[in-house]
C-alpha cells in the first residue's frame, strides 16, 4: 500500500495482540511522515473551543457566552492547518471514505476520557448524503465502542448549504438547520457528548446543542477532530 498523501511504501507493523484479535489488521493509508505532519492540540488552551489559547475562554468564546449560549467545553484534537485541510478534501470531496481509518483511533481515545450516556453525531442534510454517499462523521466514529451512538439529529432543510462555501459571516447567521427525531428515545437527564469533524465558528455546534437541550438533555459535551 502506498500513502495517499505523498505516495511513498506504507509498512505495515504487528504485534502479539493483533494475532490474538484473529482477524487482519486494518493498514493504515498513510505513512508515519505524513502522520507526523498533522498538529495535535497540546498545551494551554480555551476551554470553551478547544483552540490553542493562552487565554482560558478565547475572545470568539466570550462573544458566544455573553449572548447566553450554554457552554459547550470542545475538546478538538488537532489544529486545522494545511495538511488537515489537505486530508479533509480527500475525504469528504474526492471519495476518500478509505481515509477514516486514520483518526478513528485517536478520536475513540479522547471520547473513552469523557463520562456520557450517549454520542451524537452532527448529521448532514439528505443531499449532501446523496452527493457524498456517507456522513463523514459516522465515519470517524466507526470503530467507537465506548457508549452507544444515536443519529437522532436530522437535518431541517433538505438541502443545508455545504458550509466549506460559506465564509465566516455566512456561517454565523446561519439559522437553526436541526431538529431532533427522538422516537421512543428520552433525552431527559441524558448526559450528550456532541461530535462534529471540524470546529470554525462554533454555530453548528451550538445549534445542535440546543436542540437537544430543549429535549431535555442534562449536559452536553463536544468533541472535533480539528480546530
Amino acid at each position: 500500500m502506498r500513502c495517499e498523501f505523498c505516495g511513498k511504501g506504507v509498512a505495515q507493523t504487528w504485534q502479539l495482540w493483533d494475532f490474538w484479535q484473529f482477524k487482519p489488521k486494518s493498514q493504515q493509508p498513510i505513512c508515519q511522515d505524513c502522520w507526523g505532519k498533522f498538529t495535535p492540540i497540546i498545551g494551554p488552551t480555551c476551554q470553551e473551543c478547544g483552540r490553542a489559547s493562552r487565554q482560558e475562554t478565547c475572545e470568539d468564546c466570550q462573544v458566544w457566552l455573553g449572548e447566553g449560549y450554554p457552554p459547550l467545553k470542545n475538546q478538538a484534537l488537532f489544529k486545522y492547518d494545511a495538511m488537515m485541510h489537505d486530508f479533509f478534501q480527500q475525504y469528504k470531496f474526492r471519495g476518500g471514505y478509505h481515509l477514516r481509518t486514520i483518526f478513528q483511533e485517536a478520536l475513540q481515545k479522547r471520547l473513552a476520557e469523557v463520562s456520557v450516556d450517549m454520542i451524537v453525531p452532527i448529521p448532514v442534510s439528505p443531499d449532501t448524503l446523496a452527493m457524498r454517499g456517507f456522513n463523514q462523521v459516522n465515519g470517524l466514529l466507526e470503530i467507537c465502542e465506548i457508549c452507544e451512538i444515536d443519529d437522532i439529529l436530522c437535518c431541517i432543510s433538505h438541502n443545508k448549504s455545504v458550509q466549506s462555501l460559506k465564509t465566516r459571516q455566512d456561517r454565523l447567521n446561519t439559522a437553526q438547520p436541526f431538529m431532533c427525531q427522538l422516537g421512543n428515545l428520552d433525552l431527559t437527564g441524558q448526559r450528550i457528548c456532541l461530535v462534529d469533524d471540524v470546529y470554525t465558528t462554533g454555530r453548528t455546534l451550538r445549534h445542535a446543542a440546543t436542540c437537544l437541550y430543549e429535549c431535555g438533555a442534562k449536559q452536553i459535551c463536544t468533541i472535533t477532530l480539528a480546530r
